[in-house]
């Protein structure tokens, strides 16, 4: 049994698009749910998140962009970006509340009373400095990496969403203390059209920055392959004393946004890796965040098999909600990845 937050209010479903837009809080309300039904806060604490000040939030967003968002969560209506993330009354607020979850999360972690803090509220990895994208208004994952900075000077994010992490990247771009990795679907004309192997960081951040692109039809074992080949030595040569940890349930086989092939066995084995190097190398400190995933029901089962894992609880209730199957990639699939992680470890001087 490990010390673990769950970070939640029920503020939360007020981040949640209108009409026939993807992006909606069923998500987190199925998970909470399934987490209710298994007894898992009996063991779990939950913690309620309280807004941070716009002064936090300005390290990654500016003061203009700030006001802009600000305006438009009043007026209710028009977009945020070039048409992914609409405006509603009240975004600004819902938008907040959710990465203040994240903030609070990293508090818990600093404080040392539990070494795992949950917010599946968060993981809006597409947001940048200036503008909102791909449904994210402000970039929690690299807010609670700077906010770090001040307590620790190695971080490492490790995102398993199925797209690439490019706000994180581009607003950390030239971090040397925060170790960013991304694994993601790549391929001509895919959002946001970013993370291929070549992309590095720069300045003092020049090979801080680790991308994983995977092909479409990608299954468990290639997406496993390229996480034991890639992540771990690069984990472990590392040491980060702190892991946070992306799990957008859209890598999934049922997402209908993203074309990888993960089931929920596949991301297990993952998050059980990333839940072990982060007892191994940061004395368990572990901030797990939500992120996308458009097939709710698949999401949430995600996250709560990985919430267990993580809490140290996972038993019968939860392989109930596994996928029958595992996955494979098809021969052509595995070639791709397998020239891809040689491209990398040439890279990153992996060999």
């Amino acid at each position: 049994m490990h010390k673990t937050a769950f970070i939640w209010t029920d503020e939360y479903y007020n981040y949640s698009f209108p009409d026939y837009h993807p992006f909606k809080s069923l998500r987190e309300s199925m998970t909470k749910r399934l987490l209710e039904e298994r007894s898992a806060f009996h063991f779990i604490t939950l913690i309620e998140p309280k807004p941070i000040s716009e002064e936090v939030l300005q390290l990654v967003h500016s003061k203009e962009y700030i006001e802009f968002v600000k305006y438009k969560s009043k007026e209710g209506q028009g977009y945020l970006d070039d048409g992914d993330t609409p405006a509603f009354k009240g975004i600004y607020e819902a938008a907040l509340i959710r990465i203040s979850g994240s903030v609070k999360a990293l508090e818990l972690i600093k404080g040392g009373e539990f070494n795992h803090a949950i917010n599946i509220g968060g993981g809006f990895h597409h947001a940048k400095r200036n503008r909102a994208a791909g449904f994210c208004v402000f970039n929690d994952v690299a807010l609670v990496a700077k906010l770090g900075e001040n307590s620790f000077s190695k971080i490492a994010i490790v995102d398993i969403d199925g797209h690439h992490a490019d706000g994180t990247q581009e607003l950390l771009i030239d971090d040397d203390k925060v170790l960013k990795i991304s694994l993601h679907m790549f391929h001509p004309n895919f959002f946001p059209g970013s993370g291929d192997v070549n992309e590095i960081g720069v300045g003092k951040g020049e090979g801080y920055t680790i991308n994983i692109p995977l092909p479409p039809g990608t299954g468990d074992d290639g997406y496993l392959l390229a996480f034991d080949e890639i992540v771990i030595p690069v984990i472990e040569r590392y040491k980060p004393e702190l892991i946070i940890l992306i799990t957008g349930g859209d890598s999934h086989f049922n997402d209908p946004l993203v074309e990888l092939k993960l089931s929920t066995h596949g991301y297990l084995d993952v998050v059980a890796k990333v839940h072990h190097l982060a007892h191994k190398y940061s004395s368990g400190r572990l901030i797990m965040l939500g992120g996308g995933g458009y097939n709710y029901d698949a999401t949430a089962r995600i996250w709560t098999i990985s919430i267990a894992e993580i809490a140290g609880i996972y038993d019968l209730e939860y392989e109930t909600l596994h996928d029958p199957f595992s996955t494979k990639s098809s021969k052509f699939v595995m070639e791709k990845i397998r020239s891809t992680i040689d491209r990398i470890k040439k890279i990153h001087s992996l060999n």
